[in-house]
């Protein structure tokens, strides 16, 4: 029952954070073509960066409010980190081993 309360949770937040930033641009738009009177550049602008801004907060509010988002993106943080900076197959480490066994723990699920 809370694993079901925080998922509508999380579906509300993210359903009133797309209602608000696209909300806002349909009536700019119907004012706009409807009304006689001009809507500003900055207004629009603005109106604008609010659709943009819905996308880009979407994976806060998953990653806020889902555990298992968290620790996915964390680890995949963590294995890009690895596999780029810390195992290269030209280079001989002194913990292979280990380094063996992080990398293996990035591709198993």
């Amino acid at each position: 029952m809370k694993v079901r309360k925080r998922v509508t949770l999380m579906i509300v937040t993210v359903t009133a954070i797309f209602g608000i930033c696209w909300g806002t641009n349909q009536i700019i738009y119907l004012l706009r073509n409807v009304a006689l009177n001009s809507i500003g550049v900055v207004t629009i602008a603005t109106i604008n960066t609010m659709v943009m801004f819905n996308s880009a907060v979407n994976p806060f509010v998953y990653a806020l409010m889902n555990k298992h988002f968290r620790e996915k993106i964390k680890r995949m943080i963590l294995c890009s980190g690895l596999l780029t900076s810390r195992i290269h197959p030209l280079r001989k480490h002194d913990d292979t081993e280990v380094a063996k066994e992080t990398v293996d723990s990035c591709y198993t699920e």
